[in-house]
């Protein structure tokens, strides 16, 4: 069960009733009862919900009004994902119309609200649009939850899998509006908080190998080439680490750019090599045919 469910409930009106388990037991059910419905265990019988409702001052109302919020939740999460792979599939029209049919759902909910508006900034962000109008929509979405959140320094703050996508976006958006200075010390105190998270381990590895990536190419546009080459190693291996295989052709072509840059030209061009015919395999001709002009105009190579 949820953290908005059955026994949830009962735990939480107990406890503002002033109640021990033994005591909101009494004439209705065991103590044992009591503890495995609050656990999600056992689903209680409809006389001893009502009784333990009846002691604790609340209604079915408030139970159905519940499990309504659950499944409006997960709703709203299921649509937003189409939204995500709209977004990545380039769908942009039917990632804007969906997006639109949530906002009035959106402000009903603080987190959905959050995440209403982490996918216009994502949108507006796909289409070019003006980066500051993007900060704020990210600014607007992260005080939902982290309100006085120090930029400079958050790196022992434990995220949410939301607020953390919210600050990597960030990082791409000063990008985009000329603060790379500003980006890359953003990236890497999330990078450095990342590292702290221990649960719900794949969504957090995922950002890490997102943000890794990102880092190594602003880091590479300050010709800072060596701890570009640290962090291009960082999401390879976590990629390989968690078999999340989608981002290795991209990580692996700013790695060959970056063994360009220190002179490593036969380790460059052994993986333009290998990257190239995995695009036209799959179909990237835009990612292969930008593979082909960088070797030809870098490295005077026809591929």
């Amino acid at each position: 069960m949820g953290s908005h469910s059955l026994g949830d409930t009962i735990r939480s009106l107990r406890k503002k009733a002033g109640l021990s388990q033994e005591k909101l037991a009494e004439g209705i059910c065991s103590p044992v009862s009591i503890s495995r419905i609050e656990n999600g265990v056992q689903m209680p019988s409809s006389p001893v919900l009502e009784g333990l409702l009846a002691k604790l001052g609340a209604s079915t109302y408030q139970i159905c009004e519940i499990y309504y919020k659950n499944e409006a939740q997960q709703r709203f999460e299921e649509e937003s994902k189409k939204i995500v792979r709209f977004i990545h599939d380039r769908k942009i029209d039917e990632a804007k119309s969906l997006l639109s049919s949530l906002k009035d759902s959106a402000k009903s909910d603080n987190i959905n609200f959050q995440q209403y508006l982490f996918l216009e900034a994502c949108l507006k962000l796909h289409e070019e649009e003006n980066p500051h109008d993007i900060l704020s929509l990210l600014s607007e979405a992260l005080s939902k939850t982290k309100a006085s959140l120090d930029f400079e320094d958050f790196r022992n703050v434990l995220l949410s899998v939301q607020e953390a996508n919210i600050l990597g976006i960030f990082v791409v958006a000063f990008y985009h509006s000329g603060q790379i200075t500003k980006a890359i010390h953003l990236g890497e105190e999330l990078m450095s908080s990342l590292k702290k998270h221990k649960g719900r381990a794949m969504e957090y590895h995922t950002l890490q190998i997102n943000l890794a990536l990102n880092l190594s190419q602003l880091l590479e546009q300050k010709q800072r080439h060596q701890e570009a080459l640290v962090y291009i190693e960082m999401a390879e291996e976590l990629s390989f680490q968690i078999f999340q295989h989608s981002l290795l052709p991209e990580i692996e072509f700013v790695k060959a750019k970056i063994y360009h840059f220190l002179g490593k030209d036969e380790e460059c061009i052994a993986i333009l090599k290998a990257v190239l015919p995995y695009m036209e395999l799959v179909h990237k001709t835009d990612f292969a045919n930008l593979v082909r002009k960088y070797a030809q105009e870098e490295l005077g190579l026809n591929l």
